[in-house]
């Protein structure tokens, strides 16, 4: 929608495919436009002077037309009040042939909008058919768009521009609910009152279950500077919620850098700028850096989704939901949750300015839900945990001070907003040393074969699991991008030979903190531990059925003298002959090793001793071939390994555990990853970062 700063505004514009604005200035294309609509439709007249639609809504005066329809400022008769009433149909553009379908198209479209009740979503009030056309009648606003406060102001403050985020998330959850796909959300698309309120409009070319692609003979449907990269596919499957969120990314960088981070007035512009540089560079948006990182990931899959975008928003805000708001339903179509005014918020209201720009209404926070693409709940996968964890690192020093002037041009003078990292590990005027100053990749030993925490997904090449998710919460800490972070397979026994051979800086892989382990001892190496991260139940694993031996429960090994193999060099392999147990002749570096010898039904290994939630994850990878037995005395606190005399290596990654564990990204991370294994959808006790005490 064309920027304007109109009283009476109203709540839905009207434009098509082909309004791309030429002649706009590249560094935001949603600047530059004309500040009004035209007086009058370049194409479409009146249809008669005072009309009256459906008996009961005059209209007054265009106010905006173009492609997609007409939009006009109209008279409500019957309750006497102003709104704005804008017809589907563009009329005169339509051959007989395709005016069926387009009607068709129309009912749906305003059936489906219609269904969202939001207060950060434009209000519809009525919809309306008459003479071939249909009407929705929507609330008129006053306010102004914030592409028209970002041609004034250059660039937001971030929390201003948090709190305008955060708004318009919580309106696209809604709209997602009602299964539309708003496909044009921009500056120009957002509409901020003085009061703070931000309202998501123009639904000209939304779409909904079973609409049509983006592309439509030959011509983009959108902006293209705001247009997800998997829409240029040629097999796209067309708009989806996820790429509404690559468009909110879009804004929200704009908003702080000043600029759109990927420039072009044609699709294949803006498609080679993605294509060359998929990561733009961030330099003043703070705490926001890692939402808009997580909403500008080029595969929607692995892209934030909404309710995580919106907790990550109200980290930046320190701003948690309050628990007692109320949630009414916001749509008829209820697969994602979504949020809605707090009770206490009083009703939209004629607009009065304050002194200065004042935060919106808070709103309340949903229970984790499915995304309206169909994600899992609380998809905390890979670095959107990191990425949270970086908000709340930044945050929890109390030191960032957001104070960029709101009459900023973007310019790279002197930037008094930009964020000043807290503690070590943060480099700058007066700040100490960081790990990355001399470590541009962080170099991390991780395991490749245990389901749930730590395993290399061959078809993916990636690995994946809790550990994994931990490695990049504390990457993002550190100020590592997801590109910035390197894995290495490592086994058990040579976890520390890959430390003190710097091959690694950091082992993330169950390892155990033991206190021989922190000493240097004859043939080995120490190693220095942040944590425990996680603690564990030591446990057996043993075949499902056996042909030899009945083997209930631990007291049964020891009795038979069976043979238990462990991973070499593991804390078991020491304990468990002291508590009586039999132990293979020769024990092998890896506990998949240990599995394949208790699968072989000619190996004389009949139990596999490990952590609980290791075994747990071979129970699920090995269906009716192995089963756990109950858990024996005795608990592994895994920790974050490094080489000792590291300093700042060490006050970062405690500084990072110490973030996760105390906010619920902890929890999320075992429910993505260990609730399912272990059967309890609740997590064990946090632990007490013992080993980073006095850091």
């Amino acid at each position: 929608m064309h920027n304007e700063d109109r009283a009476g505004r109203a709540g839905d514009g009207a434009r098509g495919p082909e309004d791309r604005r030429s002649g706009d200035d590249p560094r935001r294309p949603d600047a530059g436009a004309p500040q009004e609509w035209p007086r009058t439709p370049p194409h479409a007249a009146p249809p008669t002077p005072r009309t009256v639609i459906d008996g009961r809504y005059e209209l007054l005066e265009p106010i905006g037309s173009g492609g997609m329809g007409e939009v006009w400022k109209a008279h409500d008769l019957r309750l006497r009040r102003f709104v704005a009433v804008k017809g589907l149909l563009d009329r005169n553009s339509m051959t007989p042939a395709t005016q069926t379908a387009a009607l068709q198209r129309a009912r749906r479209e305003a059936e489906a909008i219609a269904k969202i009740e939001h207060q950060n979503v434009v209000t519809v009030h009525d919809q309306v058919e008459t003479d071939n056309q249909v009407w929705i009648v929507m609330k008129l606003l006053e306010a102004k768009s914030l592409g028209d406060l970002l041609s004034g102001e250059g660039v937001l403050a971030v929390p201003r521009a948090a709190t305008i985020g955060l708004q318009v998330v919580q309106g696209l959850r809604a709209v997602h609910a009602a299964s539309v796909v708003h496909r044009d959300v921009k500056p120009g698309n957002v509409l901020v009152r003085d009061d703070g309120l931000a309202i998501l409009v123009d639904f000209g070319i939304a779409t909904f279950e079973g609409a049509d692609r983006v592309t439509r003979t030959g011509s983009v449907i959108g902006t293209p500077p705001y247009l997800a990269p998997e829409l240029f596919a040629p097999a796209s499957p067309g708009p989806t919620p996820a790429s509404d969120l690559w468009a909110l990314g879009v804004t929200l960088y704009e908003m702080v850098e000043g600029r759109v981070p990927f420039a072009g007035h044609e699709v294949w512009e803006v498609q080679e700028n993605i294509r060359q540089s998929p990561d733009p560079a961030i330099r003043f948006a703070g705490p926001l850096a890692p939402v808009i990182q997580g909403l500008l990931i080029t595969d929607p899959r692995e892209r934030l989704d909404a309710a995580t975008a919106e907790a990550m928003l109200r980290e930046v805000l320190g701003d948690p939901a309050a628990p007692n708001a109320a949630r009414a339903a916001s749509a008829t179509h209820p697969p994602t949750a979504v949020s809605t005014p707090n009770p206490s918020t009083p009703a939209p209201g004629p607009a009065v300015p304050p002194p200065a720009p004042a935060p919106a209404p808070v709103m309340s926070t949903p229970p984790p839900a499915p995304s309206a693409a169909g994600g899992p709940p609380g998809r905390y996968r890979g670095w959107k945990v990191a990425a949270a964890v970086v908000c709340v690192a930044l945050l929890a020093g109390a030191g960032w001070v957001a104070s960029r002037g709101n009459g900023e041009k973007g310019g790279d003078g002197d930037r008094a907003g930009s964020v000043q990292g807290q503690g070590e590990g943060h480099a700058g005027s007066g700040s100490k040393e960081r790990w990355k100053d001399t470590h541009p990749t962080l170099e991390i030993g991780v395991k490749d074969d245990q389901p749930g925490l730590s395993k290399f997904d061959k078809k993916t090449r990636t690995y994946q699991g809790y550990d994994i998710d931990l490695a990049y919460a504390i990457a993002e800490s550190m100020g590592y991008g997801k590109g910035e972070v390197a894995f290495t397979t490592v086994a058990t026994d040579y976890r520390s030979t890959a430390l003190k051979t710097k091959q690694v800086d950091l082992v993330i892989a169950s390892y155990s903190i033991t206190d021989d382990r922190k000493t240097a001892s004859p043939g080995g190496y120490s190693v220095d531990f942040a944590g425990p991260y996680y603690e564990a139940s030591r446990g057996f694993l043993v075949r499902e059925k056996s042909s030899k031996y009945t083997i209930n429960d631990s007291s049964d090994l020891r009795d038979l003298g069976v043979e238990v193999c462990t991973a070499r060099e593991s804390t078991y392999e020491k304990a468990l002959p002291k508590q009586g147990f039999t132990m293979a002749k020769s024990q092998p570096n890896t506990y998949q090793d240990c599995l394949d010898k208790l699968l072989d039904p000619k190996s004389d290994v009949y139990a596999v001793a490990s952590d609980d939630i290791i075994l747990a994850g071979y129970v699920e990878a090995n269906p009716g071939k192995v089963r756990r037995l109950e858990n024996i005395q005795g608990a592994e606190g895994y920790g974050v390994a490094m080489r000792p005399k590291t300093p700042v290596l060490k006050g970062e990654v405690c500084s990072a555990l110490r973030t996760i564990l105390a906010g619920r990204i902890w929890e999320d991370m075992y429910k993505e990853n260990l609730s399912g294994l272990v059967g309890d959808k609740n997590p064990p006790g946090r632990p007490e970062l013992t080993e980073c005490q006095g850091l």
